[in-house]
């Protein structure tokens, strides 16, 4: 008995010690990773981590760049002054050395510790002393009186004691008033009118004025705002468009502004305009201009912060103010986590307030409540589950069967988390990660569909339908290998995706394939024993109904609605199956024609127009663009003056600079799979700049670099070429008048190049004198020479950096083009470089760009591997060339629809974009794939006509492949309703990919195969013939066997046969004295004879 029969024996006889053995390890495995030390838990709190390139060329640069400048903190192990080094290492030396005396005896005047005096103590207990003698402070406004207490003078100290029960002096009736100006570390509103009408009406202030003090009025606010001292602690006045026009008119609320108010406010800033287009309304000392364009800094704050940049008039004197469609609302809280409860008090009451509309909202938090957005939207995977166990009762009609099988979600996953944890030990764990949950209760239920309709078809055709074991061979026959492909090919384009360079990707595909195969063992091994289960308290095993009479009771229990609904869809369905059967057969041509041009327009969506893009914002969307927070970063921030000057800035003012590095070896040695593990420096053991013939090719780069299109000039930094500032300060007198002292070596004796010694020693010199400079002349300070801490500094690492003439863009064809030029000229010049100096490299702001480049060539990449595994995985178990280019063009078309349906929805390929292209071929194959295998088992006297094998492989697998579709396609629909952008476009990308794959495998591919679909053993290869390609010229692996059965053949001559060479399974006329074997196909189509009448095995297999 070989294992695959062993197998099945043990599982039909011993199913509950197979369901407790597997009980016990998911247990095991739940708790093991929170039992062992220095185990990682959920925490969402930064979701950004990660979404980042590791082991590319740019990413290991700029690992090396961080870890150099990690090294040259205070605690690392090297230096950029060595001179101030040198110095506190001297002073930590001598200064705290302790002094210790010997006894002399009676030493006379010694002092006395009494309690009014104090000892002599170390320095830092002395000023510790000072610090604890001050006591309360009391405030006035911005001075700040301290007492020192004395011993000495009491009548001062008495009339400190009187001034402190003083109190602070109040105003009398003041109004409340602006704390300084708004800024963007507040909270801020974006307030809309419902009807989209002009808010710069006396009608939408006066709303807008009862909003800002139904906000102020909360409860929770008085808590969390910012206080005005000069007014017992109230809270600062909100910064708003109806605030400053009553304070433009000195009027003590917003809600006391009339109309006459508001239309003077509109002429005051269109005369004002041009002054604050001219920059003349910020610090404006000297300038003439009116004194109501300045009052209150009123009108700059209103066009700068509150107003959008279409409302403002234009340069222009006689300009008008335009329509205000959207204004800001800054309150007087600081935009951090403190803020939190004020957010969950705006989602409690909601955004509306008559006829106003909070829009968009900022509050600093969306990275902080993101984890907690990831577990209240886990309820809609509860719903999914919850469908997938309607779906599975509906199907099954047994409520064991179904608890079992979403009980096996469970227990891959924490087996999965297990393997993650302890075994691969990976440290991090993304929130992308929570993806595969809503992946393995879509996927979870499919192979139990396909079990649970084969092992009934199985039940019916045994005569003996009691006989488990004969059922559950025949079962596992026919699905086993239908099973195993299709988890392969996920799982595969699943891990596929760990070759991206993308930490988050790679974590997600290790996680997400493990969990695949994990789920197909459990599909061979914990469901079979649930239908096992089932069947033998009910059929056999009455012992055990009597002493668990529960377990009974479950796994018999059929409820009435779920047969009756059960046997209504059934009979449904039959009547639809054989319609969409008929149809496919005699609509084959237009289904093909259709599903073609789809997939040809398909190709110009994705490839050509609009096109699959890469993303063009540094904002990371973490939610739908629906929530607030999302609608401000996206929609409504680059409306307001004050963030595009910011946005507009960062991107035109701030120049890549040119960074080139020698002495660190550009080399990744962390984890990869750990964002937060950068490993540590490997300094060039080879870097030699003391060396003469360096020091020239140094100062040659130094001109070269300024002779490209690519350099900025720039002034005074004598950091950004140091080998240059060194050798203009050697020119300086060997006698310095000044500070009489004798320069030599270091002066203008000394020729360039130097040698070693003088360069060494001179050096360490000139870097301190620089920096004691102004910082202008030391910027940037990430540039120069570096060194060891050691007793006499060695320089381990140069860095020369320039600015660019290239500004920041994220316009990858703009970057790219400058990445390009700049590598390409640098590799240029260290070609001539000597030996020492050869291992340097060019490096600057680069991540951004790398994480563009490697999610469009990483995609790529996953997507050609995927697809090239999974044809030679469907070449090997189809062996049929026709097959495997049917289903192949058939998944290729099913992704291409997909992704186009997904870029015309508006997908750029970012993170989760990346991830569900590279992983929508494992799951647009499961369908292809089911219906490619159960063609090719088809009957023998069915596979001489095509429309008969399409049928039958229609008919076998057409029901319980709709259910795996609607079960994954019903776990995507619920996750369309979350908020976090992660959720929604899984659910997204799942619900699409299971219609279209389902309807191109059965519409499409179904056609094709009536069609074009192998006939019999057309272009059929068997396990022997492929072997035979790889041993062509060598033996055979067995002796062909010549002779030739005859009709008149004799009972001896069958008996010395061992093997018959026969092309097809066809039956053997033999003579009346040899009884008629017993026939029957094997999984390979071969026929083996176990004859009665001898002891000879007849076999006709392609083996």
């Amino acid at each position: 008995m070989n294992c695959y029969k062993w197998y099945i024996h043990f599982l039909v006889k011993h199913p509950y010690i197979l369901l407790l053995v597997i009980a016990a390890i998911s247990c095991a495995c739940l708790i093991a990773p929170f039992t062992l030390e220095n185990m990682n838990s959920f925490d969402f709190q930064d979701p950004q981590a990660g979404f980042s390139t590791r082991s590319t060329i740019i990413a290991d640069r700029l690992t090396a760049w961080e870890n150099l400048q990690r090294e040259v903190r205070f605690s690392g192990s090297l230096v950029k002054n060595p001179k101030e080094f040198l110095i506190g290492k001297e002073m930590s030396r001598t200064t705290f050395k302790p002094r210790t005396r010997k006894p002399k005896g009676k030493q006379k005047g010694k002092m006395k510790e009494t309690p009014g005096t104090t000892p002599k103590t170390d320095i830092h207990e002395q000023q510790n002393g000072l610090q604890d003698q001050s006591t309360d402070k009391t405030v006035y406004g911005k001075i700040i009186l301290n007492e020192i207490t004395s011993t000495g003078q009491p009548e001062i100290r008495n009339k400190w004691r009187t001034l402190k029960k003083l109190d602070a002096p109040k105003p009398h009736h003041k109004p409340k008033s602006f704390c300084g100006g708004p800024e963007e570390n507040y909270v801020h509103l974006v307030i809309k009118a419902n009807n989209g009408n002009d808010l710069f009406t006396w009608e939408n202030l006066k709303l807008l004025c009862r909003l800002e003090n139904f906000i102020m009025n909360l409860n929770i606010v008085p808590d969390i705002c910012i206080s005005d001292t000069e007014i017992d602690g109230e809270c600062c006045k909100p910064w708003s468009l109806p605030n400053y026009i009553a304070a433009l008119f000195d009027k003590h609320s917003c809600l006391s502004i009339t109309e006459a108010d508001v239309n003077k406010t509109k002429s005051i800033l269109e005369e004002c305009a041009i002054h604050f287009h001219n920059n003349k309304l910020r610090d404006c000392r000297f300038c003439t201009i009116p004194a109501h364009c300045q009052k209150h800094d009123a009108v700059f704050t209103i066009f700068n912060y509150l107003i959008t940049v279409s409302s403002i008039p234009s340069n222009a004197s006689d300009n008008q103010l335009q329509k205000l469609e959207e204004t800001l609302l800054f309150l007087p809280i600081a935009a951090s986590t403190a803020s939190k409860p004020l957010f969950n008090e705006f989602e409690r009451l909601g955004t509306e307030f008559e006829g106003l509309s909070i829009v968009a909202m900022e509050f600093g938090i969306k990275s902080a409540i993101f984890d907690e957005y990831l577990l209240k939207d886990a309820r809609l995977m509860g719903l999914g589950a919850f469908f997938v166990f309607v779906c599975l009762w509906v199907y099954t009609a047994s409520i064991f069967v179904t608890v079992m099988t979403i009980m096996s979600v469970f227990i891959v996953l924490t087996a999965t988390y297990f393997l993650y944890q302890v075994v691969y030990a990976v440290n991090f764990f993304p929130f992308m990660n929570m993806l595969s949950v809503i992946i393995c209760i879509g996927l979870g239920a499919d192979n139990a569909f396909i079990l649970c309709k084969i092992f009934s078809s199985k039940k019916l055709e045994m005569t003996d339908n009691k006989d488990l074991y004969k059922i559950m061979y025949g079962t596992f026959e026919h699905s086993f290998k239908t099973m195993f492909v299709t988890s392969l090919t996920t799982a595969v384009a699943f891990w596929s995706s760990y070759t991206s360079s993308v930490t988050v990707i790679s974590c997600f595909s290790i996680f997400t394939g493990t969990a695949i195969i994990l789920n197909f063992v459990l599909s061979v091994s914990w469901i079979p024993a649930c239908l096992i289960v089932r069947e033998q308290p009910c059929c056999n095993s009455k012992k055990l109904a009597c002493f668990i009479p529960t377990i009974s009771k479950l796994c018999c229990f059929k409820g009435k609605w779920t047969m009756i609904l059960g046997n209504f869809l059934v009979r449904i369905w039959n009547n639809k199956g054989e319609w969409i059967i008929n149809a496919v057969i005699k609509l084959r041509y237009l289904w093909i024609t259709c599903f073609s041009a789809l997939a040809v327009a398909s190709v110009v969506v994705v490839f050509i127009k609009p096109g699959l893009v890469l993303p063009n914002s540094l904002d990371i969307q973490l939610f739908r663009i629906g929530h607030p927070f999302e609608k401000y970063d996206f929609i409504y921030k680059s409306k307001f003056l004050f963030q595009k000057q910011k946005s507009d800035k960062s991107l035109n003012d701030n120049n890549m600079p040119l960074r080139f590095v020698w002495g660190v070896v550009p080399v990744d040695n962390g984890d990869h799979l750990d964002p937060e593990n950068l490993g540590s420096l490997k300094l060039d053991e080879k870097f030699d700049i003391s060396d003469p013939e360096s020091q020239i090719w140094m100062m040659n780069f130094c001109k070269n670099v300024k002779l490209q299109s690519f350099y900025k000039p720039t002034y005074l930094s004598q950091t950004r070429c140091f080998i240059e500032s060194f050798v203009e300060s050697m020119k300086r007198p060997c006698n310095n008048s000044f500070i009489y002292k004798d320069l030599r070596p270091c002066c203008a004796e000394a020729t360039f190049p130097f040698n070693r010694s003088v360069f060494s020693k001179c050096v360490i010199d000139d870097v301190g004198e620089v920096y004691r400079s102004p910082a202008l002349v030391t910027y940037p300070r990430t540039a120069g020479a570096i060194f060891s801490k050691e007793d006499l500094p060695k320089i381990k690492a140069v860095v020369i950096e320039f600015d660019s003439s290239e500004s920041f863009s994220m316009d990858y064809t703009k970057i790219n083009k400058f990445y390009n030029d700049v590598n390409e000229w640098t590799n240029l010049q260290l070609l001539t470089a000597p030996p020492n100096m050869k291992d340097g490299f060019f490096i600057s702001e680069l991540g951004y760009y790398d994480l563009q480049r490697e999610l469009n060539k990483g995609t790529q990449l996953a997507i050609v591997v995927s697809t090239l595994l999974t044809s030679a995985i469907l070449v090997a178990c189809t062996l049929n060339i026709v097959l495997t280019i049917i289903a192949t063009v058939t998944i290729t078309f099913t992704i291409l629809t997909t992704i186009a349906g997904l870029v015309l929805y508006g997908w750029t390929l970012n993170i989760v974009e990346s991830i569900t292209i590279s992983t929508a071929i494992g799951l647009a194959v499961d369908f292809a794939l089911h219906y490619s295998i159960s063609y090719k088992l088809c009957p023998a006297h069915l596979s001489n006509n095509r429309e008969d094998a399409t049928r039958f492989a229609l008919s076998s697998l057409m029901s319980p492949s709709f259910m795996a579709a609607l079960t994954t396609a019903g776990a995507g629909f619920f996750m369309l309703f979350s908020s976090v952008l992660a959720y929604f476009q899984i659910g997204l990308f799942l619900l699409s990919i299971m219609c279209v794959s389902w309807l191109y495998a059965t519409l499409f591919m179904g056609s094709l195969l009536v069609t074009i679909g192998p006939t019999q053993n057309c272009c059929q290869y068997s396990s022997k013939k492929v072997l035979r390609l790889f041993h062509c010229g060598n033996k055979p692996l067995r002796q062909k066997n010549d002779t030739v059965i005859t009709s008149t053949s004799s009972t001896t001559e069958l008996d010395r046969i061992s093997f018959i060479n026969h092309d097809t399974p066809m039956p053997i006329k033999k003579k009346a004295s040899f009884k008629e074997p017993l026939v029957r196909y094997t999984s390979n189509q071969g026929i083996a004879d176990q004859s009665p009448s001898s002891n000879v095995t007849i076999i006709t297999a392609e083996e």
